[in-house]
């Protein structure tokens, strides 16, 4: 069973027989912490869970935030309460991948805030099945050389950046995407300090050089010209979202 802790809801997914696939369930409405317990592990008899498998909001730089302090003294507590195994998983940007795919399914604003945890329990189970499922491979493969396996299964670090606004103020973004457009190429960024009630707002740059050749971010001031940018990046999910 998967679960992505929030301060109002805690999103629930479950994965099927073969722990394979992961499924979204209704989350559960946050009311106090035994109440909280009780009712994850009523869900766990109820599914037959062997194991509870926690997101873990990790700042974009994989430090523990506050945040990921919360989550992680909820599953201290969890341990006690619970005779199940419990592990965490990274779920850096898990919230964004949930809603991009929600807006790639024509979900309206004021759902997907309902469907939004258990979609993101659901990635954070995802995640989580696909790794042991390629650990449990590469074990049965009795390939010897374990470095070489461990680069060859590494994650991708996202690409970081750090932007000032016009009153001197510094903001972290992470690099989703870079795109071309009409021959110019554009960067796609989500903001990494959004608070959590917050829908993070994506921001788009044009990339360029300048007088030394080394590349660097410039404001879109054409309406015109975002708004094709942004066309085109949607285009863009929606395409992957039919692959």
């Amino acid at each position: 069973m998967g679960l992505d802790v929030g301060d109002k809801w805690i999103g629930v997914a479950v994965s099927d027989e073969t722990v394979l696939i992961a499924e979204a369930l209704q989350p559960i409405k946050r009311r106090n912490l035994p109440d909280d317990l009780a009712e994850i592990n009523r869900l766990a008899t109820t599914w037959n869970v062997g194991q509870i498998v926690v997101g873990l909001p990790l700042n974009m730089n994989a430090t523990v935030g506050p945040q990921a302090e919360k989550t992680l003294t909820f599953v201290g507590r969890l341990k006690t309460a619970s005779s199940l195994p419990v592990a965490t998983w990274d779920e850096r940007l898990t919230t964004q991948q949930a809603e991009r795919i929600l807006i790639q399914q024509d979900v309206r604003r004021e759902k997907r805030k309902a469907r939004i945890d258990g979609l993101a329990a659901a990635l954070i189970l995802q995640g989580y099945l696909d790794h042991e499922r390629m650990v449990r491979l590469r074990e049965e493969s009795h390939m010897a050389d374990d470095k070489d396996l461990e680069a060859g299964f590494a994650e991708e670090e996202d690409e970081i950046i750090t932007l000032t606004d016009d009153e001197g103020k510094e903001h972290e973004f992470v690099v989703v995407d870079v795109i071309e457009v009409s021959s110019k190429e554009y960067a796609i960024l989500l903001p990494i300090d959004t608070e959590e009630d917050e829908e993070a707002e994506a921001v788009i740059l044009r990339l360029e050089k300048d007088a030394d050749g080394d590349d660097v971010l410039v404001d879109i001031e054409s309406e015109e010209e975002w708004e094709q940018v942004a066309q085109a990046y949607e285009e863009l999910l929606d395409d992957e979202g039919d692959e």
